[in-house]
């Protein structure tokens, strides 16, 4: 246990090193009095004890700065939390000065008393339960294939309003309109008299896929489609506010990114989905430790229990064992997404998933970096929307390199609309508060979104 104190990353991140290295000494030095009155594996159990006081030593002294290469075994983060964003841009200017500071701070006042961004993601799942909320299905043609996506919309008890913004949301993996984070966010909405939208990701919820395109993290034209037909279906200045979380978050980063000024939102805000994957790719403690919960969820509801025949037939059936083996969201994507739908690895997969999965102009390990040429940045310059990212520097399953290594220079790329809100605390889509956290569930992080969109709204209003 003391062992775990001085080396896990999330609990030295909140409280450095100290706790876990004064306790690993003390019991250290107990032990290696107790292993002085052994007579025959005394000098052996002497010297490997003496070994850890060493070590434990060497890390003391190498402590203090951060990253992976200083801080022997961590991978603690550089960033600092606030809100960063573009001077150079009037608009995004105004929308920080008329966003309440108290609305977007995580004040430790009022936060959970829970350590480490791991108690601040499982806790608020655990205890966390949201209102029956009604839904009005549609459905919306794809406009590359012969598939359809569910919308289900949620008004008002007095009706749509013609003049409030109204919000699209894109839910978590393997997620809908019923998952309870989403679902608060809607309750809450609804009853400030926004109309609300959640597009159900291709085939989850138990919705049909026709043919073989199910889904996939990459995949960003279904959100186009639904966006195209909401936006047409409300009034011509009204504002259209997309909304993601988790995997959502990324879909949605993507999609603003990818589509430039030819999205069908007004304003985008992502909470908890990483813009850059690929950065993930190396996050093993979350591969250990929280995506083995996701996968075998993933595995059970939306593989064995819905495509597994399509899986079969386009697998070989080591590769479909492999899948059937896979323990992390990570071994699901290689052996599942990645073979089925003809990705060239899961680098290639991370890719095509990210916001800025086109440039290595913001990733931590590089090498002297440019900022002369306008294409380095990638498509991440091409946001042409109001664009906030939310995200929580103690995310136990997007690590935070996944944000850049320089947000001060990430929002002042392309025309400078996009945003960052990180926060030191909250973990993965958390943001608890209070002794309880069920008191008040989702309610920062979904005030949070709902007080960028009502400052992008009155930003609009006032004509910049």
């Amino acid at each position: 246990a003391c062992m775990v104190l001085f080396t896990d990353t999330m609990y030295v991140q909140e409280y450095g090193r100290w706790n876990g290295g004064v306790l690993l000494c003390t019991t250290t030095m107990l032990a290696m009095k107790m292993a002085a009155s052994f007579s025959f594996y005394g000098r052996k159990l002497m010297g490997s004890l003496l070994i850890m006081l060493l070590l434990v030593g060497h890390l003391f002294q190498k402590s203090g700065s951060s990253g992976i290469y200083e801080d022997p075994g961590l991978d603690l983060t550089t960033l600092k939390e606030g809100l960063y964003h573009s001077s150079d841009n009037a608009f995004m200017s105004r929308v920080a000065e008329i966003w309440p500071k108290e609305s977007r701070t995580y004040d430790p006042q009022r936060a959970s008393p829970l350590p480490t961004g791991d108690a601040r993601t499982g806790i608020p799942f655990l205890v966390n339960k949201s209102s029956y909320q009604e839904y009005h299905r549609l459905w919306v043609k794809s406009l590359v294939d012969d598939e359809a996506v569910a919308i289900d919309i949620a008004f008002p008890t007095e009706g749509h309003s013609v003049t409030k913004p109204v919000y699209f949301v894109l839910h978590g993996l393997n997620g809908g309109s019923n998952e309870e984070y989403v679902r608060e966010f809607v309750v809450r909405r609804v009853k400030e008299g926004h109309t609300c939208i959640v597009m159900i990701a291709r085939g989850l919820m138990d919705t049909p896929v026709f043919g073989w395109d199910v889904f996939h993290g990459a995949r960003v034209t279904d959100v186009h489609a639904s966006a195209k037909a909401v936006q047409k279906a409300i009034s011509e200045n009204q504002v259209l506010a997309g909304v993601g979380y988790s995997m959502g978050a990324i879909i949605l980063s993507n999609y603003v990114a990818r589509y430039g000024d030819s999205v069908h939102l007004d304003a985008a805000m992502a909470v908890s989905g990483g813009l850059d994957m690929r950065e993930n790719l190396n996050f093993w403690r979350s591969m250990r430790l929280w995506q083995p919960m996701l996968a075998q969820s993933l595995k059970e509801d939306f593989i064995i229990e819905k495509f597994e025949g399509r899986f079969r037939q386009r697998l070989t059936k080591e590769q479909h064992l492999s899948l059937m083996r896979a323990t992390s969201v990570s071994d699901i994507d290689i052996h599942g997404i990645v073979t089925y739908f003809g990705f060239d690895d899961l680098l290639h997969y991370y890719s095509e998933m990210s916001a800025m999965g086109d440039t290595t102009a913001f990733q931590f390990k590089q090498n002297e970096m440019t900022d002369s040429i306008a294409h380095d940045v990638g498509r991440i310059a091409n946001v042409s929307i109001p664009f906030c990212v939310l995200h929580a520097l103690d995310d136990p399953l997007t690590t935070h390199r996944t944000m850049g290594q320089d947000p001060e220079r990430l929002v002042k790329t392309g025309s400078g609309h996009t945003m960052m809100l990180l926060t030191a605390g909250g973990g993965h889509v958390g943001w608890p508060l209070g002794l309880n956290p069920a008191i008040e569930g989702w309610k920062w992080m979904n005030d949070a979104v709902s007080g960028f969109v009502s400052s992008v709204h009155t930003a609009r209003m006032e004509g910049l």
